[in-house]
């Protein structure tokens, strides 16, 4: 008997939150990031070989981050934190960014509806980490409000991951009722029933 395969026909990004890193621990729960336009994924090899008497007998390309970019609309305060744009030092209502900014990073989730909006793709980034300067354009009079580019990078978690998915349908109900809004790299580790970890 032929196996069967899911059909899944990517057609919108939504929902996308991020758990931000901040003072040492991850914020719950998760909040909505902004108005996703587009996520790109790209990713960062490194490449080992083995070598027989001069001759390349076998080549490994080994994953070692993500490059990702998040194009969207951010409410301010996340635009804010993406940047690393603080108040140190200032009066109340005041931020800057400087030499002593730094990028947010955090735990970013997000769903992936297909076609027809009935099937839903979880995906997440357990360990990210936004990159790249502060960008700002605005024109006048467009007909349309400029959406922000910004990249982000996707580094190794607890599991040797940098990336997760699974299709809603296919999951527990806790897990698929956590992954937007308390994602964790634990949330989705087998055990066994000893407590071990299933490898």
């Amino acid at each position: 008997m032929a196996e069967e395969f899911t059909t899944f026909d990517e057609y919108k990004v939504t929902d996308a939150g991020i758990k931000w890193f901040e003072n040492g621990a991850y914020v719950t729960p998760s909040v909505k990031l902004g108005c996703t336009g587009k996520l790109e994924i790209e990713t960062t090899l490194k490449t080992v070989i083995k070598k027989c008497e001069g001759d390349t007998v076998r080549s490994v390309d080994i994953p070692t981050q993500l490059k990702c970019k998040f194009t969207g609309h951010l409410p301010v305060e996340n635009l804010r934190k993406v940047w690393g744009l603080n108040t140190k030092g200032l009066k109340k209502g005041v931020f800057a960014y400087g030499t002593d900014s730094r990028q947010g990073r955090g735990i970013m989730s997000f769903d992936v509806l297909d076609l027809d909006e009935e099937m839903t793709m979880l995906r997440a980034f357990p360990n990210m980490q936004f990159s790249g300067g502060m960008t700002w354009e605005l024109e006048n009079g467009g007909e349309e409000i400029a959406e922000i580019e910004q990249e982000f990078i996707a580094m190794k978690d607890v599991n040797n991951k940098f990336f997760y998915e699974a299709l809603k349908s296919e999951v527990e109900p806790d897990v698929a009722d956590k992954w937007l809004t308390d994602f964790t790299p634990e949330l989705v580790q087998a055990t066994s029933t000893s407590g071990d970890t299933v490898e």
